[in-house]
């Protein structure tokens, strides 16, 4: 099927604009600014790494941000274990994923994707000459695509997702939907992402593996190394919200008045210090781990906490009694709840969680609660504080959703191994 011109010229405006976009936005948008210098200084980082590397066998992972690199972490760890030989080069193209796992000891070099074009996919391609290439969930570039293709190099999209809305599915979309065809495999979350895709590609392509996060969740759950600081609060249930934005925070904020006998455990989404002081200026009583570090005082009363450092909440979810989600009030969505629901404990989260399976796979499972308003969120605390059996089945139906969607890396795996030399 010939490739639409115009869809072809809308993708090439698009990678022509964004840098000069990126660029303007940069004088007032830090991530934009970021990832302008990140570009600046690829080259630089890639040529360090090739010197690094050479001699050795490289299989490329490619995750957009930080979530998608959860998902591609089970792969990674699984592909060290079985394959010690081959060295992990990851890209991200966001800084979010860039700057948290820069020195990420998993993998064996990290940088920026350079931006899809004919020459950098070409220059980068043949500089890291990868034996396979692993894009993780919904990361669709043409030019890198079609050079791996033209080298006979193998290309994965894993636990990849799909939705009608997509513009894979439009009347126009036949530029996207070639593209996706130069994939080796596509391995799917669902039969429902499979059948939207049966009829675009060959399903010679297509199998359902699962999401590979439920494996990571399930990982980071039996953890069992404590945080030391959750011994200075009092001995009262923590209510956590995780990955909160200023229209979660408003709302915790009015809720936090009903349920005084909790410790609220605030973890904003950014933890810079403007992020901080505006979540400091809605919760006015609260104090910051780092003053609650400082003073070293036990607390005997409930307190609301602000967490001000990154990387913890992970671990922070096993103390919840019960968690909430944020994002969700938000345009672009819920954030993780499948960390929280691992441990076991009921999960809440605000209304906008269409785009996300797994919430919609919780909240079906009885394993949670989808809320409109503040109402909503006192109801079920009081219900979820009242009634210990019914705290304790939705509890269990969390752990059970999670262990039920385990095993996707295995099956995952198992595709990749076609590829694979030992």
């Amino acid at each position: 099927m010939p490739l639409e011109p115009h869809s072809m010229l809308l993708y090439k405006l698009f990678l022509f604009c964004y840098p000069q976009i990126a660029k303007l936005l940069g004088f007032f948008n830090p991530k934009a600014k970021l990832w302008s210098i990140g570009q600046k200084q690829v080259w630089g980082e890639i040529a360090a790494h090739e010197k690094e590397l050479e001699g050795h066998p490289i299989i490329w992972m490619h995750a957009a941000s930080y979530g998608e690199f959860e998902q591609g972490l089970p792969i990674i760890e699984a592909i060290k274990l079985q394959f010690p030989k081959y060295k992990i080069w990851l890209t991200f193209f966001s800084p979010s994923g860039y700057l948290h796992r820069k020195n990420d000891p998993a993998v064996d070099a990290v940088t920026y994707l350079p931006l899809d074009s004919a020459e950098n996919a070409k220059n980068f391609i043949d500089k890291v000459n990868p034996k396979l290439i692993v894009f993780i969930k919904y990361e669709f570039w043409f030019h890198y695509l079609s050079v791996a293709k033209s080298k006979n190099i193998p290309t994965i999209l894993a636990s990849a997702i799909f939705r009608p809305d997509q513009i894979f599915f439009k009347r126009y979309g036949s530029f996207y939907r070639n593209m996706l065809g130069l994939f080796t495999r596509v391995l799917v979350q669902s039969k429902d992402d499979y059948n939207l895709i049966a009829p675009i590609i060959t399903n010679k392509k297509i199998f359902i593996t699962g999401d590979t996060r439920f494996d990571r969740v399930v990982q980071t759950a039996q953890d069992e190394t404590p945080i030391p600081w959750i011994q200075l609060l009092s001995n009262h249930k923590n209510m956590i919200a995780g990955s909160t934005w200023r229209e979660d925070e408003l709302l915790l904020s009015k809720t936090t008045a009903h349920f005084t006998q909790l410790n609220w455990i605030i973890v904003p989404h950014h933890v810079d210090a403007k992020n901080i002081n505006a979540c400091k200026s809605i919760f006015p009583t609260a104090i910051t781990l780092t003053q609650l570090l400082e003073t070293g005082t036990p607390q005997t009363k409930p307190i609301v906490l602000i967490i001000d450092r990154i990387g913890l909440l992970r671990m922070l979810y096993k103390y919840a009694f019960v968690s909430y989600v944020g994002g969700g009030f938000g345009k672009d969505g819920i954030h993780n709840i499948l960390e929280p629901a691992a441990f076991g404990n009921p999960v809440i989260w605000g209304p906008n969680d269409v785009k996300f399976k797994e919430a919609i796979g919780l909240r079906t499972a009885n394993g949670g609660y989808l809320i409109k308003n503040e109402a909503e969120l006192v109801m079920h605390l009081n219900e979820l504080l009242q009634n210990t059996n019914l705290y304790d089945k939705i509890g269990s139906n969390a752990r059970a959703y999670i262990k039920t969607n385990a095993g996707a890396t295995q099956k995952t795996m198992n595709e990749l191994v076609k590829y694979l030399e030992a």
